[in-house]
Order: C-alpha cells, then structure tokens, then sequence
C-alpha cells in the first residue's frame, strides 16, 4: 500500500509520535458518580450493591471512553477487578456486561467476594469491512484503557475503590492489553499538567485468558510461530497478512507501506518496542496468570489465541524472576494451578495486596508544561530553556508556522480545531495535541 501523500505521512508520524512523548490531556472536573441499585438479573448477595454507568474518562470519543462499575455497597472503598473485553481491537464493548451471562455471574462473584468490578470500553480500530487504514493503530487502544485505570485510581475516593488493591482481567484482545499494563514499568507521567496522567499504572495483579503474547508482530514470526511444529516449520509475517488481510495489518501500527516496512521505519521500530510485552516483563511485575484453551495445531487455525502465544509469554515471564506465574495451558500440558482459577486468583491476591503507591511514585524533571488546553487565544509553555523551536501543525500535518521563539504564543487567529505543537530542543522534544477553542 503506498502513501502518495507526504503531509498524510506527517500526519501519521505526529499521531504516533503523540503517544511516546510529552502530550497535554483535558483536565476533569470533580467526579461525582450517580449509584443505583444494581439490576436484579445480576442476582447478588450483598447487603446494597449499587452500579453506575457511562462514567466518561476522556473526551475524544465519548461514545468509547467510557466505564461502567459495580460496589458490593457504598460504606468502603473496595478492591477492584477491572475487566478489559476483547474483540481483536475491533469489536466489544463495556456494554458487554448488559446482555453477557457469563460476565453478570462474574459480577456477582466478586462483588459477594467483597470486591467492586468495572467493565471499560476503549476506541476500537476499524471493522475488516472498512476500506481506510487507521492512523494511530493499537496504541490508542491499550492507552485508552490505560488512561482508564489512572482515571478510576485519580477517582478512588468518589467511585468507592482502594487504589492499593486493584487488578485487570480480560480474554483475547483484552488479555493482551492486560499483559501490556502489567508488564510496564509505571507509565505514571509526573510531568504532565493532566493529574489523571499522574497516576500510576501499576496493579496487584493480572488475570489473562487467550491473550497474545507480544504487539510486535515481527517476534510473531520470530519468537513465537519459528519452528511451531518442532520439525523446522516457520509461520512469516508474510503467512499472517495473508491470513489476516493487508489493511488489518497495517492498522495496528497506524498504517504500513509493506509487510515488513516496520523493520526500517525508525518510527515504527520504536512503536514496535512500545507494544512489545515481551521486552517489558521483569521481575517487579504483578503477579499474573495465563489461561490458553485453544487446543489449534498450526498457526492458521487460530492464529491470535494459539496456545505458543500462552508458552512464549510464560516462558518469559519466568525467565524474568516474576514473582507469581500461573499457567494453565492445554495444548501445551501446563497446569501449576492447583485447580485455582484465574478468577480465584485475583481474590487471593488482592486479599493480600497492598501497592504502597505513594513511595513508589518519585518525582521527575519537569519538561515542558503547556497550558490552557483546550486555548482561546494564548498558550503559555513553562519549562523552556531558550534554546527551543516551535512548528504548528493541522490535523492534516500541514505546517502552518514555525521558529516561534516566546514562551507565550498567540493562537488566536487560528479557525477553531485540532492542532499539533511541536517543540525541538537541544535536550529534548515534545508533541501536544491541543484544542483551539
């Protein structure tokens, strides 16, 4: 697929850059959630539990950016299960837990364990049917729900949950984004004028069914599909977009030239490592069980379940001295459970967990700091050295002025819309996405 454009390829590169470096978010006002009796499908034995829904933790796309979550009452504040759904990254929704059997029983079970339960919703990438390409690929998926976390932990207090005590679940897509959360070093971001963005990312621990083991999909070929059938066998990069289609696989990294354009694109190679968990699991990391019930010999059959992405993602996260792996794994004949499963798991751990969030959280150099986001007309930057460039894009990646050299810019000329603020330095750079009001 070829980009004839060079300003939608500036484009592409602003949006993926946004999300590695230094971005402006809207700032929330106090929450005050509205709790209602939980319905009576839900059928829990607790003395009042009570739910609210759409509670809205970003504004770019309310429709998506939302979560709904379930207290076994309102006299505490109670550990957490958040549950991430799947769908590839292009279906599911929050609302899921409405017409979902399965997920109200497992509703019921944690709140009669005492334990409040949030379902979150995420932006998605495009259906298989659509005919563009994404322009900013999983990364907005697995930030969305990790703004979500830092946002019900920036909200404790009003949502009735004990910060310390917070674990993830989630199965396929939503298993995957559970293992990039938990295999991060905390992407708590003490410079950022966003007070949600400051919070930290790290939880108790991590519950994935039918998860993949990495988002770079190179170490697919590589690390987990290389000699899948003991006997030599490969399964390329070029096998899975074959399978996949090509527009599916560039729309995970925000759209793609060639199969393997990620391997020389620096932008991308850089993403690659974003998404990669493989690379982040170390031995801080919260406790995790997988769960892999795909029983699929080769690759094709069931290509993002496959049990090798369950024993690539074990293996590595006892080879990096995590502190507690579970694993049962079918095809693969591992079992270390002892008849635990995940759900029980994440009671147990949290029973017991306690994240001591304040002394982990050590403060940063400030950078740069610009405000007011969303702008009217002037926009201040603090932090700045004397040294810096400044370049303005539209969301098209057209320039529309650059060498400012004042901390105090005027913006008021501009139509009203989305912009990039592009700052260069000696020392460092940033992007902001900002608002003209």
């Amino acid at each position: 697929m070829e980009n004839s454009s060079s300003q939608i390829d500036t484009y592409r590169h602003l949006c993926l850059l946004s999300f590695f470096v230094f971005t402006i978010k809207f700032t929330f006002s106090q929450l005050t959630p509205l709790f209602n009796p939980t319905p009576s499908a839900f059928n829990i034995n607790s003395n009042n539990p009570v739910y609210a829904t759409n509670i809205y933790y970003d504004n770019i796309d309310t429709s998506k950016q939302a979560f709904h979550i379930f207290l076994p009452d309102t006299i505490d504040n109670y550990p957490l299960v958040i549950h991430i759904h799947g769908g590839g990254f292009r279906s599911g929704s929050r609302d899921d837990i409405f017409t979902d059997p399965n997920l109200q029983l497992l509703t019921k079970y944690f709140l009669e364990n005492n334990i409040a339960f949030a379902t979150i919703g995420y932006r998605l990438l495009p259906p298989e049917t659509a005919t563009y390409v994404d322009s900013i690929g999983v990364i907005k998926c697995l930030n969305d729900s990790k703004r979500a976390l830092q946002f019900i932990r920036y909200n404790a207090n009003e949502l009735k949950i004990d910060p310390e005590k917070i674990g993830i679940q989630g199965s396929s897509a939503g298993g995957g984004t559970c293992l990039w959360l938990a295999s991060r070093s905390d992407m708590a971001d003490l410079t950022s004028s966003d007070p949600i963005l400051n919070q930290s990312t790290r939880v108790c621990a991590a519950y994935m069914s039918g998860c993949q083991a990495t988002y770079d999909l190179y170490k697919w070929e590589t690390e987990i599909y290389q000699n899948f059938d003991s006997i030599g066998s490969n399964y390329t990069v070029d096998s899975m977009v074959q399978l996949l289609g090509f527009n599916r696989f560039s729309d995970f990294y925000g759209g793609i030239d060639s199969n393997y354009h990620f391997l020389y694109d620096s932008i991308l190679i850089d993403y690659r490592q974003e998404v990669d968990m493989l690379s982040h699991l170390s031995s801080d990391d919260p406790a995790l069980y997988f769960f892999h019930g795909s029983t699929a010999i080769h690759p094709s059959d069931d290509l993002l379940h496959h049990s090798l992405h369950g024993l690539t993602a074990y293996n590595a996260a006892i080879n990096n001295s995590v502190s507690e792996v579970l694993v049962k794994n079918i095809n693969q004949g591992l079992n270390n459970t002892n008849g635990e499963t995940g759900h029980a798991f994440l009671v147990r751990i949290l029973s017991q967990c306690s994240l001591n969030l304040s002394s982990d959280l050590k403060e940063e150099k400030t950078t740069f700091r610009a405000y007011p986001n969303p702008v009217n007309e002037y926009m201040i930057i603090d932090g700045l050295n004397g040294d810096e460039t400044f370049e303005i894009f539209n969301l098209f990646g057209q320039l529309i002025s650059s060498e400012l050299d004042f901390s105090s810019i005027d913006f008021s000329s501009l139509n009203r819309g989305i912009y990039f603020l592009k700052i260069n330095s000696q020392y460092s750079n940033a992007i902001i996405r900002f608002v003209k009001n």
